[in-house]
């Protein structure tokens, strides 16, 4: 047997610092990954938007038993919206998600870290045991198993996009800590002293810095500095440019995501151009990651209905509606659905324009 995917964490440890560290330096790219991560508010921020617009929009299919199953009701402890969110916040946080089809319509949410998957070296076939905590391990048939993976090397096993940001979230880590100490430190930051017509000894000059930190940093760190003209008091500028943006966008192209869904302004783009790139560029693979499995085990056509993203003001809804009708592809009613108002009588009326540039209408 070959083990491809461990799901357990490898710290042992309840200690989410430890955790973090795990993660952050671990070279095997199907570490169990804790939500300690999410302490990254950026890495926080792609998830939520992520995994908030794949929950809130519906996946649709023929059969409305699996409609009810997957978006209203897919267990008795969990609605469908927070159960699909769970599913792409796993994936997105471990590569991998996975749900047990169960009797009745059901799906059961399975933690990353209570599931191994193995494969066969020969026949290629795959055993998932689920050891539930404090309880015994079983198996679960391949077929009877949702696997969701989105960055995937062998068609079996999911990488997360935080391997790609191991490097990115240490430097991000370390900018932070020294933002962090210089707003400890109070308004002077890193100081330098200058004593002038004197010789000081490393004893002497540690005595100094130790009664100006004293005075001036942590509850005194606003506190007025009082010098004679023996000293000579300046800072060292902290260059905060480097830090400027350039993880953000490091991470918001690991998730796929444009840079301004990270609050990155972005001048090469106008915001309907960015919800297109948005949809086209990055949802649509993850949604298709979902589909492809739920097409794959369920044996019918999946879709996913994103007329929620796609909406857009009532005034541009409104200027789409009369456009549509007025250039010949919608009829009157469709054109009244898009803004929301009830159709009419004579709603199936389809508006043509001759040569002449006389308008015409046609049932």
């Amino acid at each position: 047997m070959s083990f491809f995917v461990k799901s357990n964490t490898t710290s042992g440890t309840h200690d989410p610092v430890a955790d973090a560290l795990v993660s952050l330096s671990s070279n095997d790219p199907y570490t169990f990954v804790r939500a300690a991560v999410l302490r990254n508010s950026d890495i926080y921020a792609a998830i939520n938007i992520i995994a908030s617009d794949i929950a809130s929009n519906p996946i649709m299919c023929d059969t409305a038993i699996f409609n009810t199953m997957i978006n209203q009701n897919p267990n008795s402890q969990m609605d469908g919206y927070h159960f699909k969110y769970a599913l792409a916040a796993n994936l997105l946080l471990n590569g991998n998600s996975f749900a047990e089809i169960l009797p009745n319509h059901t799906l059961k949410l399975i933690s990353n870290n209570q599931l191994t998957v193995e494969q066969d070296d020969v026949s290629g076939a795959l055993t998932y045991t689920y050891t539930p905590t404090g309880g015994n391990s079983r198996q679960i048939a391949p077929n009877n198993i949702l696997h969701f993976k989105y960055f995937t090397k062998d068609g079996v096993s999911g990488i997360s996009p935080l391997y790609a940001l191991k490097d990115e979230r240490q430097i991000q880590s370390a900018g932070n800590k020294l933002l962090t100490g210089f707003f400890t430190a109070g308004v002077h930051g890193t100081t330098i002293i200058k004593v002038h017509q004197s010789d000081l000894g490393p004893e002497a000059k540690g005595n100094i810095r130790k009664q100006f930190d004293e005075a001036n940093t942590g509850d005194n760190a606003v506190n007025t500095i009082v010098t004679d003209d023996t000293m000579d008091i300046s800072n060292l500028s902290l260059n905060t440019d480097v830090l400027k943006d350039w993880t953000t966008r490091q991470i918001a192209k690991a998730f796929g995501l444009p840079p301004e869904r990270l609050g990155v302004e972005n001048d090469h783009s106008n915001q309907e151009q960015s919800g297109v790139q948005y949809l086209q560029g990055t949802l649509q693979h993850y949604f298709d990651s979902f589909t492809s499995e739920l097409s794959f085990k369920f044996g019918h056509d999946f879709t996913f209905n994103t007329d929620k993203l796609l909406s857009l003001d009532p005034q541009t809804q409104q200027a789409q509606a009369v456009a549509g009708f007025t250039g010949g592809i919608m009829s009157r009613n469709e054109a009244r659905a898009k803004i929301g108002l009830p159709p009419t009588d004579d709603g199936n009326i389809f508006l043509n324009l001759q040569k002449n540039g006389v308008n015409t209408s046609e049932e």
